[in-house]
């Protein structure tokens, strides 16, 4: 069933890619009267799951090449981490990915805690400086890595709501964490950004985001963009929870927003009942999750805005949406060699299209909202996996040992260069039907997978988040209640 009091019309251009919306009522087995989707004991096992010693080490080791490519695929001086190794722009939603992930380079000895601090203050500085980079205190989907400046030419692309949400989003760790000028200049950029402004489609929800009318200028005459983040998926919810959590009052939109969010709820054959995204490739599903520590609560509430809909736990439902996405995987294995119980996991990535040429593939995976199934070749994206840990600890732990040893018919390695080494760990993406592998990395697959293998070894992300006063008050405004066990098995693992 669909929960929502919009008619949904009109294109919706995701932040990886565009697609054609319409109100259907398949793609899956949509549930009428869905009931609520509370936590089950499964979850809480996954959630207290406990990783052996080869599977510390080789987490140890995705982490580290994570770390690498955001720590050295920069710009000099500002260090912005490159949106793609090959490429010239930083995006301000990977920096924001980058921003968390020190951190944990200075837990795990990569770095000191004075490098991570300076590296912090390099990239926030050169933020914040300029105004040809923001509009109204949101920042442009791209900028120059090198001092955070507009790209040249018709690389401007818009002030993006979503990617400033995750630059955002991954500022609050490391402003905890450090403090002093650092945390002083998050919480500039968190008082600065107008949610209120961009809260003006036409159903009362927040725009993608607004562009100059002449390409340019910043400050000048411009339209916000005419979609709006209508789904209650990990993508959209983000820019609700920091909306609603603002500083400034003036700034902030209602916490109803959040629970206005389109909760379309459905199932895969007899499989478990879960709210959809519209393309439900995976990162809708664990993007939130980087930061937002949901184990924490009872599942929220629509009723507490006089709003209907289910009750959902958070945890729970992106459990259900990865082990679902994995039996889907598993069911096309004839149809793709790539896919199996071992190599599973979609999500955008680089790799070949169908003319076999170099692009960036925007998968869909039912059930979901678009009721498409697009396997893009059974392309695997290692990241897709990483990042699912938090939510099915066993397949996805499984998952990493078997590409990390996964070779090709030449003998060789096929989807890991070595760390130690100076690699960055996973590919990007590896076929095997193809026998190709992606030769190329992204900082907004990387990010999530080293902020969530973090997370599942030691919840650091999640506490540093949640300690921040944005996030605090988020909490508060969305009305959400801490469960009676949030200091047994929801703090396996902190330190």
């Amino acid at each position: 069933m669909i929960f929502s009091p919009f008619q949904a019309t009109g294109p919706r251009l995701q932040r990886h890619g565009a697609h054609c919306l319409a109100l259907l009522l398949c793609g899956g087995n949509l549930v009428a009267n869905a009931a609520d989707i509370l936590r089950s004991p499964d979850t809480d096992a996954a959630l207290a799951y406990e990783f052996t010693a080869a599977d510390e080490a080789l987490l140890e080791e995705v982490q580290h090449g994570c770390f690498n490519y955001l720590w050295n695929a920069v710009g000099e001086p500002a260090g912005l981490a490159r949106d793609r190794r090959t490429t010239k722009v930083a995006s301000t939603a990977g920096v924001g990915f980058q921003l968390s992930a020190l951190p944990v380079g200075v837990k795990h000895g990569w770095i000191t805690r004075a490098e991570g601090e300076q590296r912090a203050l390099s990239i926030l500085r050169a933020l914040l400086a300029r105004s040809d980079n923001k509009h109204l205190g949101v920042y442009l989907h791209f900028v120059m890595p090198e001092d955070a400046s507009q790209p040249p030419g018709d690389l401007v692309d818009q002030a993006s709501t979503v990617d400033h949400a995750l630059l955002l989003a991954g500022a609050l760790p490391a402003a905890t964490y450090f403090g002093g000028e650092v945390a002083r200049l998050v919480d500039q950029m968190a008082a600065d950004t107008n949610w209120r402004a961009y809260d003006v489609s036409e159903r009362g929800l927040i725009s993608f985001g607004w562009r100059p009318n002449d390409g340019r200028s910043m400050g000048g005459e411009g339209d916000f963009r005419p979609w709006d983040w209508h789904i209650a998926c990990a993508e959209d919810q983000i820019v609700y929870f920091l909306a609603a959590g603002a500083p400034n009052e003036d700034y902030a939109v209602d916490a109803g927003d959040w629970y206005r969010l389109e909760r379309v709820v459905k199932s895969h054959n007899d499989g478990p009942e879960f709210v959809v995204s519209w393309n439900s490739a995976l990162f809708t599903y664990f993007f939130s999750h980087s930061w937002i520590d949901y184990r924490r609560f009872e599942a929220d509430n629509p009723a507490d805005f006089d709003l209907d809909g289910p009750r959902v736990d958070w945890v729970e439902n992106s459990r259900r949406a990865v082990l679902t996405h994995r039996q889907r995987c598993i069911e096309q294995s004839e149809r793709f060699k790539t896919l199996g119980p071992n190599r599973w996991g979609l999500s955008p990535c680089m790799g070949l299209n169908a003319e076999g040429r170099d692009s960036y593939l925007v998968q869909a995976v039912r059930p979901n909202q678009s009721n498409e199934d697009n396997f893009c070749g059974g392309t695997v994206a290692p990241y897709a996996a990483g990042s699912s840990i938090v939510f099915a600890p066993r397949e996805c732990v499984a998952a990493l040992h078997a590409m990390r040893n996964l070779r090709g018919d030449d003998g060789q390695l096929l989807a890991w260069q070595d760390p130690s080494e100076g690699g960055y760990g996973f590919v990007d993406s590896f076929n095997l039907d193809q026998q190709h592998a992606s030769d190329d990395n992204i900082a907004i697959d990387v990010g999530p997978m080293i902020l969530a293998i973090e997370n599942a070894r030691t919840g650091l992300l999640w506490k540093l988040f949640m300690q921040h006063h944005v996030a605090r008050r988020a909490v508060e405004k969305l009305k959400w209640v801490e469960r009676a066990d949030a200091g047994g098995n929801v703090s396996h693992g902190e330190e």
